[in-house]
């Protein structure tokens, strides 16, 4: 059996940028790493005003002005600390330095398949090739069972060769000090060497730009955006209902106001006096895209064994070619970073990885303050952060305590703290925290996030081969911890209990966010063809060669098997300059029927009715106005009376599915009346529609778009 994290040689520092500290990206890499961590530690102190601004309730530019203040206090110390470090000949806080003492791991047992016998890699490696391909071809007939019984047999097999006590002699890992220099590949790779980090700010930048161009429609935003734009409009936190009322109910159920992100872009946009939806799709898209990028350019240096370009590459495609679900982790990154869960699994996710493993490298106090703000930052982001941030924990955290690493892996718990204790508080002070829908089950959920077919099997054994893809030491051992949490998580009635004890099984799926799959997919980039393979008389430009048709042939695999985020088939539009993130024509139409019931009758806020898909839009534009039902999911939620509830079903049926029975005239100008509907919008073709909505009094029929509305008073 080959090993595949054999035949390697050092090749630079874990804190430089590739090809050592005069490479051409070198300065880049460094002020993008430190960077990047001063925007989680900024978010971190945010969300912590944030939250106590929902306690006192100031107004946000007094929630900006407190946030300005404890930054720069927060910098300022910093610096003052660094150069008080740098005087007695240490480094910065966390991130991109050599750790200041070697000798923390002196007395570390960490070791990696060293002195195994062969047969246990053996059955490692093909019991999770095996658990992956099942798991990926689930969907086309193989039983589930083949994915998870398979995938324990890997995981056990990896624990006996990773988890193991003691310490064998021979390389950094396994005698106690951290790698001085990151595994390489012996034949040399120079321009991924010198041109990394070039080549992923590049690649950053494009992803960046494309945002502006893409347009994939989201539910989901009658909800997220409305808080940017309920902010940027009054100026306070929106802590009640702002999609169908001004703030006359509480707040959705299911989804308490621990996100901070949604108030942060829509105090910025009144800063700035940019509409809010403007702002977050113009702004704050492609910037928080950019980090998202970076962020997995950092993973894959962190664990990347060899070829770190090549692995960052193969992950990027992997992205891009993951297109053929609205929840796979490509169609959450490109396509709808604004949401505060997208940057959470697309950002924080991989931060998270890179500081658990700077942290089990180095143990400074500033990798732990980071990984305490990275736990902060994740709340601050979406609430689902209480689910997955403790299960990225412990994927890193379990490996090195089992390992022997007993204080190393308890401090790095500090990452899942806050999440935790932001847990609590919700189901203290929130009467109703379920999240009501279908529950998704292990099967489901992986082919959702983790996908199917040539793209599932891909991941799969991504997954269950980490360990051996990933470089000798922390990385491995932290992957083989993913791997171990996931195939957990994968075994039938797992998610059954968490779902039952967290009232969330509509979200059961987003329990897969715990595995890096981009990067763990990248890293398979690095794996070299087996002995037999190689020609024995190869040299120069074949031997140089060879290694490359790993990488190519992965991408080819998922160019092939993939389907990219901009294909139709994924609901996606490409526009031909920036755009809303919103159909435009919906919009305009959207647009069109406020106005003219502003012009029916003005001064009066609007309550307008139309088909679902052009009421989505309502709340993107205004919280004074509103929408009988933008999303029946949020409706549904929502803590009203039922017959404020049942009046918006009603109606939104009657002019959004024509084959549907329709209710009666009588209950019609009963719904009517209570909700208040200033105009009332039907397709066309809807003749019956448009009849029931004249009988209830509305009349003065206007074409607006591809409809005909009604107002209410016949003239």
């Amino acid at each position: 059996m080959v090993r595949l994290d054999e035949h390697v040689r050092p090749e630079q520092d874990h804190g430089t940028a590739p090809g050592g500290p005069f490479a051409p990206g070198a300065a880049l890499t460094r002020a993008l790493d430190r960077g990047t961590d001063g925007l989680v530690i900024a978010f971190a102190l945010w969300t912590l005003v944030y939250h106590a601004g929902l306690l006192v309730r100031p107004p946000t530019w007094v929630l900006l002005a407190v946030w300005a203040v404890a930054t720069a206090a927060a910098g300022a110390g910093y610096v003052l600390w660094r150069r008080s470090r740098a005087g007695r000949g240490a480094v910065d806080a966390g991130g991109t330095g050599a750790p200041a003492d070697r000798g923390l791991w002196r007395d570390s047992p960490v070791r990696t398949w060293a002195g195994v016998p062969r047969l246990v890699p053996a059955v490692a490696l093909l019991a999770g090739v095996g658990a992956g391909t099942s798991a990926g071809l689930h969907e086309a007939g193989v039983p589930w069972w083949c994915t998870w019984s398979l995938g324990l047999i890997s995981v056990a097999a990896t624990a006996y060769g990773v988890l193991r006590l003691g310490r064998a002699p021979g390389t950094a890992e396994d005698a106690g000090a951290p790698p001085r220099e990151r595994p390489g590949d012996s034949s040399g790779n120079s321009f991924g060497d010198r041109w990394g980090s070039l080549v992923a700010f590049a690649t950053a930048g494009a992803f960046a730009a494309a945002s502006w161009f893409m347009v994939n429609p989201d539910g989901d935003d009658a909800y997220f955006v409305s808080r940017s734009v309920a902010a940027g409009t009054d100026g306070r936190i929106p802590q009640h209902d702002v999609i169908f009322s001004t703030g006359s109910f509480g707040p959705i159920a299911g989804e308490p106001p621990v996100s901070s992100v949604e108030v942060l872009a829509g105090a910025l946009a009144r800063l700035t006096g940019v509409h809010p939806t403007s702002f977050l799709w113009y702004a704050v898209l492609p910037a928080v895209t950019f980090v998202a990028v970076w962020a997995l350019w950092r993973l894959v240096r962190e664990w990347a064994p060899r070829w770190a370009l090549a692995c960052f590459v193969a992950a990027t495609a992997y992205l891009l070619w993951s297109g053929v679900g609205q929840a796979s982790l490509g169609s959450f990154h490109l396509l709808r970073m604004w949401q505060g869960k997208a940057m959470m699994v697309s950002i924080m996710v991989p931060l998270l990885y890179v500081h658990l493993t700077r942290w089990a490298e180095r143990r400074t106090a500033g990798g732990l303050v980071l990984l305490t703000a990275a736990g902060v930052a994740a709340v601050g982001l979406s609430s689902s952060a209480t689910l997955v941030v403790p299960l990225v924990t412990v994927a890193a955290a379990a490996p090195l305590v089992l390992s022997g690493r007993v204080r190393t892996g308890a401090a790095a718990c500090a990452a899942m703290v806050y999440p935790l204790a932001a847990g609590l508080a919700v189901v203290v002070l929130h009467h109703d925290t379920s999240v009501v829908g279908p529950f998704t089950d292990a099967p489901v959920s992986y082919s959702w996030v983790l996908l199917s077919a040539t793209m599932g099997v891909l991941t799969g054994c991504a997954l269950w081969a980490g360990s051996r893809t990933a470089r000798p030491g922390v990385p491995s051992l932290i992957t083989a911890g993913v791997a171990g949490v996931a195939t957990l998580l994968l075994v039938p009635g797992v998610l059954d209990v968490i779902a039952d004890a967290t009232g969330a099984a509509q979200v059961m799926w987003r329990t897969m966010w715990v595995v890096p799959a981009p990067a763990l997919v990248g890293l398979l980039a690095a794996v070299r063809p087996p002995e037999g393979l190689r020609p024995a008389a190869a040299r120069g430009d074949l031997a140089r060669a060879l290694p490359a048709a790993v990488p190519v042939a992965l991408c080819a695999a998922m160019v092939v098997g993939g389907v990219p985020l901009w294909s139709g088939q994924n609901g996606t539009t490409v526009t031909h300059r920036p755009a809303w993130k919103f159909p435009q024509r919906n919009l305009s139409t959207a647009l069109a029927v406020v106005r003219a019931g502003r012009a029916h009758d003005p001064g009066r806020p609007q309550v307008v009715l139309m088909p679902q898909q052009y009421m989505r839009a309502v709340p993107l534009l205004s919280t004074r106005d509103h929408a009988i039902n933008p999303n029946s999911h949020y409706l549904r939620l929502l803590p009203a009376p039922r017959a404020f509830i049942d009046d918006r079903l009603l109606l939104t049926t009657l002019v959004t599915s024509p084959q549907a029975a329709d209710p009666s005239a009588a209950e019609t100008r009963a719904a009517l009346r209570r909700t208040g509907v200033t105009a009332a919008c039907a397709r066309r073709s809807d003749q019956d529609g448009l009849r029931l909505l004249e009988a209830a009094g509305y009349g003065n029929r206007s074409r607006v778009g591809k409809l005909t509305c009604v107002f209410p008073g016949r003239t």
